[in-house]
């Protein structure tokens, strides 16, 4: 009998792919044909969790880590990137890592689909990471052979990627992803003008003001918050959700690491839920024990109140003090940071009227990472790190008005 052979997959050239790097994780998409792929970096998960396991011979990074976080947190490597560059170590389980090393474990275990997806990449770093720290995630991207053509900070590449947003009104064309993915929350104004782009990952909340001309995009100010990380959110939420186990049953889920992880990670998904206001079912075990809670919505806004309203005042100060003459035109949330509970209504509470508060889809820095490998290739962008200016293509400065008008 004869077998035929199963023909190789057709390398496409011409796609592109950007990828986005926070403390939390790494995450990538592919475009080309008008099309927009988000790419598996860790089988079966798109994105690759930024924590190393330390409880094995080699170290590994992405969701053998991420089982690690609450079940064994001494064995696991986590909130690492922003110690870049630095001889600091973590110790973790068998070894002691430098942030260096966790990086390079997490690079090379995505270097494979990024390199069978496409041989022109862009790279997106958080706004807190210092030249010589990029300079250093840089060495060590080219050390895992992953096919950078650029970096830039996230929060400028993301506001030059959606200026037309600002200048026409209009909202961005992303292929592949619906209008559903935005939701604007107040009408915003055309024109000129500055935009504020939150971010958020295990090491900190950020916040950057950009001013959106009509050929260019450039950083005023920027801003971080380590208080205000993923990691403070997610303390918040389980102690929260276990001392109402306690009360309901007497039974405390932090007794056991097992059942500690499992919340943990109930939690963390329920966060990517849409906002529909239907109640989140969890479950607690220990053993033979177990414990069914139906957790309100809006219970999840309550857990995290102080820390939501904290934040957002943090933001409202940095930006009424950055020296922009007029308010914000838009407020942009990432994904990130517009899942945490109760941050996006206490930001958009606190917003200047006429300014617009939206929240942005999962891919929003990846795509305009990957919005910005063209234009490197075409020599029509400086090859260093872009985190002060990024030029507007001539397409957006012809799209836009030349007074500022209110749709």
């Amino acid at each position: 009998m004869l077998w035929s052979k199963k023909p190789a997959p057709v390398h496409d050239k011409s796609r592109v792919v950007g990828i986005d790097l926070t403390a939390s994780r790494l995450r990538a998409v592919s475009v080309g044909a008008g099309k927009v792929r988000v790419l598996v970096l860790d089988d079966p998960a798109e994105e690759l969790v930024l924590a190393v396991a330390c409880d094995r011979r080699m170290p590994e990074a992405g969701h053998a880590g991420a089982a690690l976080r609450r079940l064994a947190p001494h064995s696991v490597c986590l909130g690492f990137l922003h110690a870049v560059g630095q001889p600091r170590e973590f110790p973790a389980g068998r070894h002691s890592l430098t942030a260096d090393a966790a990086l390079d474990y997490a690079f090379a275990k995505a270097a494979a689909p990024l390199a069978a997806e496409t041989e022109a990449a862009a790279l997106l770093v958080p706004t807190y990471l210092t030249p010589a720290q990029v300079a250093r995630v840089v060495a060590l991207a080219g050390k895992a052979k992953l096919p950078l053509k650029g970096t830039a900070s996230a929060a400028l590449a993301v506001a030059a990627h959606r200026a037309s947003a600002v200048l026409t009104g209009r909202p961005v064309a992303q292929p592949g992803m619906t209008n559903g993915d935005v939701i604007p929350l107040r009408p915003a104004a055309t024109g000129p003008g500055a935009a504020v782009v939150i971010d958020a990952d295990e090491a900190a909340l950020t916040a950057a003001v950009v001013k959106i001309e009509r050929d260019a995009a450039k950083v005023v100010a920027a801003a971080h918050w380590p208080k205000a990380g993923l990691k403070g959110w997610m303390d918040r939420l389980v102690d929260a959700v276990s001392d109402r186990c306690v009360r309901l049953c007497r039974r405390d889920p932090r007794d056991s690491a097992e059942a500690e992880q499992a919340l943990y990670d109930q939690l963390d998904a329920a966060l990517d839920r849409p906002r529909t206001g239907a109640p989140v079912a969890l479950s607690a075990r220990i053993g033979h024990w177990f414990q069914d809670l139906t957790e309100p919505a809006d219970d999840f806004d309550l857990h995290a109140a102080a820390l939501a309203k904290w934040s957002a005042e943090a933001v409202r100060e940095f930006v009424s003090g950055c020296g922009v003459p007029t308010a914000p035109r838009v407020v942009w949330l990432t994904h990130a940071a517009g899942r945490l509970p109760g941050l996006g209504r206490a930001v958009h509470l606190r917003a200047p009227e006429g300014t617009a508060v939206e929240l942005l889809p999962p891919g929003a820095a990846a795509h305009a990472a990957a919005a910005l490998v063209p234009r490197w290739v075409a020599g029509d962008l400086s090859r260093s790190h872009l985190d002060g200016t990024i030029p507007l293509p001539p397409e957006a400065a012809a799209a836009a008005p030349r007074s500022s008008t209110k749709r």
